[in-house]
């Protein structure tokens, strides 16, 4: 590709308070490989290298560009290898200066490496207000619309709707600053917040959309949802899993809960933790520091012959949380000869003081454990023991 490489993105955006997190860096990485139709293929995971970050955050932030109006997402399926990719239009102003535009683009793979088909549906789709025209710059028949991008009201069309020019663009900014007059009417709103502030990633949520599914429901739901809140939130830690609000209040998510816990109350029914995952090493670990027999708990979870193993059942508000299982270290239980690192022989050693014998790789079967240090003598002062 020859040339120097602009960043094509909607000059509103520099300014707009609501691209928080790493949206307006990727948002000018789309701009820097649109075709003149402002679409782009670029790999989500290649943007989280070259951003320094999660792929996670990425989607999160592409799916602020979205909501806010800045990008049009479109998944593809390919029927050559029956492999999905998405692909992305940036949306602009009602001009683009033709000299910052490259006539010729590549095409990055999405997150699966799927080779771009070079008949591409988007073919004949402009950028507003752009004449028809495919990826390589050559006309096109006049296509129909191909905003597929979901909206629940006037409100959320008239944010999510390309800028046009003059009036379009007036009322699309009106749409923004009612947006947020709506969002500071939800942060006013204590009880709705209270429940908002405990979600994981909530400072990437829709506090619009939840807002606005919370008022629909009865003072019955809300109390009813309120009290399931850290429950659900615990078991999304345990599952390695992600919802957000807005998704918990209109599916009515608590219902699933009720009907597979037998209750919602965080310290009722105990949530099931898998042994050997590092919310299981998180809880034994705690209850060793804290003096407690955990013989029983670790011959469950590692039992002889081929007995199954057996996880432990906590209640939602003893779930370790994510500083916890930080604060535990990996070590690994043999080097690469086949026998025991130095690391985990301290380690064993310690616990047979507390006649924990069958703590050994042999029954241990596992590459690697997680412990509250790499050595047992660094917590020496801090360890009280039972009599």
């Amino acid at each position: 590709m020859s040339g120097p490489r602009y960043s094509i993105i909607h000059g509103e955006a520099a300014t707009d308070p609501r691209l928080k997190g790493k949206a307006l860096q990727v948002l000018c990485m789309l701009g820097r490989h649109t075709d003149r139709g402002g679409w782009c293929s670029r790999s989500q995971v290649k943007m989280a290298e070259q951003l320094q970050c999660a792929r996670s955050t990425v989607q999160a932030a592409i799916a602020i560009l979205v909501e806010c109006g800045y990008v049009q997402q479109q998944e593809r399926f390919h029927p050559n290898n029956g492999k999905r990719s998405h692909e992305y239009r940036v949306l602009l102003d009602d001009k683009r200066p033709a000299e910052f535009i490259n006539s010729l683009d590549d095409y990055d793979d999405d997150e699966d490496d799927v080779t771009i088909d070079p008949a591409s549906p988007h073919a004949g789709i402009p950028a507003s207000p752009m004449p028809p025209q495919n990826r390589h710059g050559d006309a096109g028949p006049e296509p129909a619309s191909n905003r597929t991008i979901p909206s629940n009201n006037d409100l959320e069309r008239e944010a999510r709707a390309p800028l046009g020019s003059g009036s379009e663009i007036r009322r699309k900014l009106d749409a923004g600053a009612e947006r947020a007059a709506l969002a500071e009417v939800a942060r006013a709103d204590e009880a709705f917040m209270s429940q908002f502030r405990q979600w994981p990633k909530q400072d990437t949520d829709n506090i619009v959309r939840s807002h606005g599914s919370w008022l629909r429901l009865s003072a019955a739901d809300r109390v009813a949802a309120s009290a399931a809140v850290p429950v659900f939130i615990a078991k999304l830690r345990i599952d390695r899993a992600h919802c957000r609000f807005f998704t918990f209040i209109e599916e009515r998510k608590w219902l699933d809960l009720a009907s597979k816990t037998g209750g919602v109350s965080p310290a009722g029914v105990p949530l099931p933790i898998e042994p050997g995952t590092d919310l299981w090493w998180a809880v034994f670990w705690r209850r060793w520091k804290a003096g407690e027999r955990v013989k029983f708990m670790f011959e469950q979870a590692f039992p002889l012959g081929g007995q199954a193993r057996q996880g432990i059942g906590v209640s939602a508000n003893a779930v370790p949380k994510q500083d916890e299982v930080a604060a535990l270290v990996t070590i690994a239980v043999r080097d690469a000869a086949g026998n025991q690192t130095a690391e985990f022989h301290a380690w064993a050693d310690r616990m047979a003081q507390d006649s924990l014998f069958r703590f050994n790789a042999n029954d241990l079967r596992m590459p690697f454990i997680k412990v509250p240090s790499q050595w047992p003598s660094d917590l020496a002062q801090t360890v009280t023991r039972a009599g």
